[in-house]
């Protein structure tokens, strides 16, 4: 692992330079989001017995928390990842040094992760500032929000090396990560889907996320028994890096 940091902090030393163009991204949308939808959209909800009888912003805090950890996350693993290879050259550069392809992986995920964390740890922050936290393992909300991230980080760096044209990156954003994020109890409960729909949106990521952050920040039950929705997310997130390493090391070679 220690050539992998070596690759993390290539990252890192980048971040510090471009670091104040995240600063709405991490701190201002936390923000707007509780103000606008938890608060604005909130006011217009009366009867909140299908979500557990909490208040719109307690209902929607928690997955926003994982959804907010898998977008920076995610986000990290596309144009970023897809510049390192064509237009930057940061992978080819590495391959001169002792890195190995996996370490070049490894590192790159790190980075990515840490991001997720620094914007989900924020995030509770906010939620705690609008008064929408009402349990003691609420700072635990933000190991599924990573597992989430986790979950989706190496298949989204496996998708970012194997295309040929940065318009791949714009379709993933608005044909997955956006119906992901819309369609996964984050906004509203799954059991206003159509019964035939909530089978498939109990494949997504982001609903298992959502179910063991609200678990933590709210003491709201989960229909699974909570370590069900951690494996789910431990066996893609597994899976995504077994196919990243695969993917980039023939990236490599081409």
């Amino acid at each position: 692992m220690t050539n992998a940091f070596h690759a993390f902090e290539h990252w890192m030393l980048q971040y510090r330079r471009v670091w104040h163009g995240t600063v709405f991204s991490g701190f201002v949308m936390p923000v707007l989001f509780m103000l606008g939808i938890g608060l604005g959209v909130g006011a217009y909800i009366d009867d909140t017995a299908a979500i557990g009888g909490v208040s719109y912003a307690a209902f929607i805090a928690p997955g926003l928390l994982a959804s907010t950890a898998m977008q920076i996350t995610v986000g990290e693993m596309t144009w970023p990842v897809f510049g390192a290879l064509r237009w930057g050259a940061q992978y080819k550069a590495m391959q001169a040094s002792p890195l190995r392809p996996v370490d070049m992986l490894n590192g790159h995920l790190l980075y990515g992760l840490l991001r997720g964390l620094i914007s989900a740890v924020v995030f509770l922050i906010v939620m705690a500032f609008f008064g929408v936290v009402s349990s003691g393992w609420a700072p635990l909300a933000v190991v599924p929000a990573m597992l989430t991230a986790f979950s989706l980080i190496g298949f989204m760096y496996a998708y970012a090396v194997s295309i040929d044209s940065e318009m791949g990156l714009s379709i993933v954003q608005r044909f997955v990560i956006v119906p992901i994020t819309l369609f996964s109890g984050v906004f509203f409960p799954l059991s206003q889907l159509p019964q035939y729909l909530q089978p498939v949106a109990w494949l997504s990521p982001l609903w298992h996320g959502a179910e063991l952050s609200r678990w933590a920040v709210s003491g709201t039950a989960t229909p699974w028994f909570w370590p069900l929705h951690a494996v789910y997310l431990i066996v893609l997130g597994v899976a995504g890096w077994w196919l990243a390493s695969r993917r980039l090391a023939k990236r490599l070679t081409i």
